[in-house]
């Protein structure tokens, strides 16, 4: 009996081990995106703000929860949270809206996020650059939602081939909405097509056959279900919203929910990825 109290001792020792092993793990992973972390302790520390008080590690997490604008604002209250709120680790979603912020400003702030999950781009007239650089430094990408935008000034359109750059670099990519913009050809929809049952959610304009060269490409769903996708763009000449959904249902395949042209959607039981 007491042979076996000291093995059920040893075996909750070594859970919490290994416990206590990844939590550092965490710390050491936040650690490793301050470049600095004796200046930030050496840093002059508000007597009113006892949440200062609280070590680095903790309030870098913290900082994770909060959004793009509240960080900007706490960057403003003092030199110690300006420091806190330069480790890249903090930013996990950044919005920019409107043409206020100078383009080569969003770009600097692009290569200072590589662990950005979660863009916004909203209701601005020069975007290409800005996705370039999306696709060259965040590839840690998990949601992108463009809204109401243009290429350039002179360009409505937006280049593509950035847009793809982003499906083919971004692993961790899930949720895409393109909306109120407009761009050519048909390889950005083989590729959205091509990401399969990781593709969660989509809503973006598309011609007939953008949409028709998705349906194609959607191998993830049924050839009858394909078919009847198809159907669903027959005799459209105009651009239409393309919105894609998977829902998960326990115990059986995953549903993939589609609709064209402000129709009723389409419910659809999936295949195993292939």
């Amino acid at each position: 009996m007491e042979i076996e109290g000291e093995l059920s001792g040893d075996v909750l020792r070594v859970d919490q081990l290994k416990k206590t092993r990844r939590k550092r793990m965490r710390v050491q992973d936040n650690r490793k995106c301050l470049e600095d972390t004796a200046y930030l302790s050496a840093c002059p520390v508000p007597r009113s703000a006892g949440i200062t008080r609280l070590p680095v590690e903790v309030l870098i997490e913290i900082c994770t929860y909060l959004n793009s604008r509240d960080l900007f604002n706490l960057r403003e209250v003092c030199e110690f949270f300006k420091i806190v709120v330069s480790s890249p680790v903090v930013w996990r979603t950044y919005e920019v809206t409107g043409n206020e912020v100078n383009t080569y400003e969003v770009i600097d702030e692009l290569r200072r996020m590589p662990f950005l999950r979660k863009f916004i781009l909203a209701a601005r007239t020069d975007c290409d650059e800005i996705i370039r650089q999306l696709s060259v430094t965040n590839k840690s990408l998990e949601e992108l939602h463009i809204l109401n935008c243009t290429g350039s000034a002179a360009k409505l359109y937006l280049k593509p081939n950035y847009l793809i750059r982003i499906l083919d670099r971004c692993s961790r990519l899930h949720t895409i909405n393109i909306l109120g913009c407009r761009f050519r050809g048909v390889k950005f929809y083989r590729r959205l097509a091509d990401m399969g049952l990781r593709l969660r959610a989509a809503n973006t304009p598309a011609t007939y056959l953008q949409f028709k060269t998705f349906a194609d490409n959607a191998l993830h769903i049924p050839e009858a279900g394909r078919k009847v996708i198809i159907d669903m763009c027959f005799g459209v000449r105009q651009w239409s919203p393309l919105h894609y959904y998977v829902i998960d249902q326990r115990g059986s395949a995953p549903t993939v929910l589609i609709s064209y042209l402000n129709r009723d959607f389409i419910s659809v039981l999936v295949l195993d990825e292939v």
